[in-house]
């Protein structure tokens, strides 16, 4: 497939009885094509490659990583053709429109499989030898005695749930602030921390760009490290309504489908110690606070490190 970067729009998975293909949107001048790229072994694979290749145009975080993974154990001829394909995603900023992809990226999973599934590393461990059906009868890596072997606490499945669980949360917060704005008794306010119940408008939409900011480090590969107060304080409720999602086995598995499963998965509790730098802000989710003032909770968003911070233009979701 020859075709100019600016002429790619988006890539799909294509799914039959027999073949998985990942296919090409195309933007000729009036003249649209989908063209078929490549066929692979299984659903999971060609949605991963088609994720890939969008985050690749997009230019996403990690997005050449992202792809390199998808490419792995597909056959040669796919690799090549992937290869091949001219997409130079520095160049998408400078397109003056939106691609269609933006619009498809909703919840990729090549960035999610980017967290470990296993303790051991690939291979031998040069530790502690073979270690057989992943460390589980390692008696060396049951002492922790192996540095290279590491019980993952994200693993795909607990990623996905968490990020599903900061979406969600985005949401409301969002609905929150419009209805706030409107003038309206918010149906809202029980499910906002009591110290924020009397916030403005501005703080509850930054507190929604937050969870997206949040869920979009998970979408990534990322694991999401707070960089301030109102992070941490995010990431906390997103592991609380990720335990209640977990309640659910319907919801979560329409969360997780296409995704390894693995004997780490839904460890929500372990999150805490493998995220959080301390828990500082626990007292400030206690019920037994009242309401502050508006404007007095403006300190939440104050970056715990100089240099350390989000964009301050990226916008908005909504």
């Amino acid at each position: 497939m020859s075709l100019d970067n600016d002429r790619y729009e988006a890539f799909l998975p294509h799914h039959t009885a027999s073949k998985h293909r990942i296919m090409a949107i195309t933007g000729f001048p009036g003249h649209p094509q989908l063209l078929a790229l490549a066929t692979v072994s299984n659903a999971t694979a060609a949605r991963r490659l088609a994720d890939a290749l969008n985050s690749h145009l997009l230019g996403r975080r990690n997005h050449v990583e992202r792809l390199d993974e998808s490419l792995i154990g597909l056959p040669e001829s796919v690799v090549a053709a992937v290869r091949q394909l001219p997409i130079k995603p520095a160049q998408s900023a400078h397109l003056g429109r939106a691609r269609l992809a933006d619009h498809l990226h909703g919840d990729p999973i090549d960035g999610i499989l980017m967290f470990p599934t296993t303790s051991c590393a690939s291979g031998e461990c040069v530790n502690c030898g073979n270690c057989v059906d992943d460390c589980q009868d390692c008696e060396i890596c049951e002492e922790g005695a192996c540095a290279d072997c590491v019980r993952p606490d994200l693993t795909p499945r607990t990623a996905r749930v968490l990020a599903a669980a900061g979406s969600i949360l985005a949401d409301q917060y969002f609905d929150h602030a419009e209805e706030l704005n409107a003038g309206h008794s918010s149906t809202f306010t029980e499910i906002v921390p009591a110290i924020m119940r009397k916030q403005p408008v501005e703080f509850f939409r930054r507190m929604a760009r937050i969870f997206d900011d949040l869920a979009d480090d998970l979408q990534d590969g990322v694991e999401p490290r707070p960089l301030d107060m109102s992070e941490q304080i995010a990431l906390d409720l997103m592991i609380q309504e990720a335990e209640v999602l977990f309640e659910d086995p319907d919801v979560i598995d329409s969360f997780v489908q296409g995704l390894p499963e693995t004997r780490y998965d839904y460890d929500f509790n372990s999150l805490y110690d493998a995220l959080f730098e301390d828990m500082d802000h626990i007292g400030l989710l206690s019920a037994k606070n009242g309401p502050n003032a508006p404007g007095e909770l403006d300190f939440l968003f104050e970056p715990f490190y100089d240099g350390e911070q989000r964009d301050p233009n990226r916008g908005f979701r909504r």
